[in-house]
C-alpha cells in the first residue's frame, strides 16, 4: 500500500515538474526583447530641424490652406520648440524658425486671426523669443502686398 503511494507521489512530482518545464518554455517563446535607444541631443536637433524645415515648406507654398498653415502653427509651438538663446543671443538655427513666423505673416491665406493666434501660440511657447517674434511677424505683415 505505502508503495502505491510512493509511486504516486513521484508520479505527481514529476508531473509538477514537467508542467513547470512547459510553463517557462512557453513564456520563453512569447518574451519579446525591447531595445532602448537612446538619441542624443545631436539627433533630436536634426530630426527637429527636419520637421520644422518641412512646416517652413507648408507655409511658403502659396496654395497652403489656412486649415494648412493652423496645423503647421501648432506643431511649431507644441513639437518644435525654439533653440535656447545662449547668453542672450539667438543661435543661428534659430533663424528658420524666425522665417517660418515671416512666411506665415506674408501668407495670402493668413488674417489677422490666424496671425494674432500664431503670436499667442509661439509667444507661450518661446517666451524668450517674444521680441524677435514680434519683430518677424511686422516684417511678415508688412511683406503681404510683395510676396510673390
Amino acid at each position: 500500500m505505502q508503495e502505491n503511494y510512493l509511486i504516486i507521489a513521484i508520479v505527481a512530482v514529476i508531473a509538477i515538474v514537467l508542467i513547470t518545464l512547459f510553463i517557462i518554455v512557453a513564456n520563453l517563446q512569447k518574451t519579446v526583447v525591447v531595445e532602448v535607444t537612446h538619441h542624443t541631443q545631436e539627433q533630436e536637433d536634426k530630426a527637429r530641424k527636419v520637421v520644422i524645415e518641412e512646416l517652413v515648406d507648408i507655409a511658403a507654398k502659396r496654395t497652403s490652406s489656412r486649415n494648412d498653415l493652423t496645423n503647421a502653427i501648432l506643431k511649431v509651438a507644441k513639437e518644435c520648440p525654439f533653440p535656447t538663446k545662449e547668453k542672450g543671443i539667438a543661435p543661428k538655427l534659430s533663424k528658420v524658425y524666425l522665417n517660418f513666423i515671416l512666411l506665415i505673416a506674408s501668407h495670402r491665406n493668413a488674417d489677422a486671426k490666424l496671425i494674432a493666434f500664431m503670436d499667442e501660440e509661439l509667444k507661450k511657447a518661446n517666451p524668450e523669443y517674444k521680441r524677435e517674434i514680434d519683430l518677424y511677424e511686422n516684417e511678415g505683415i508688412n511683406q503681404r502686398g510683395n510676396r510673390i
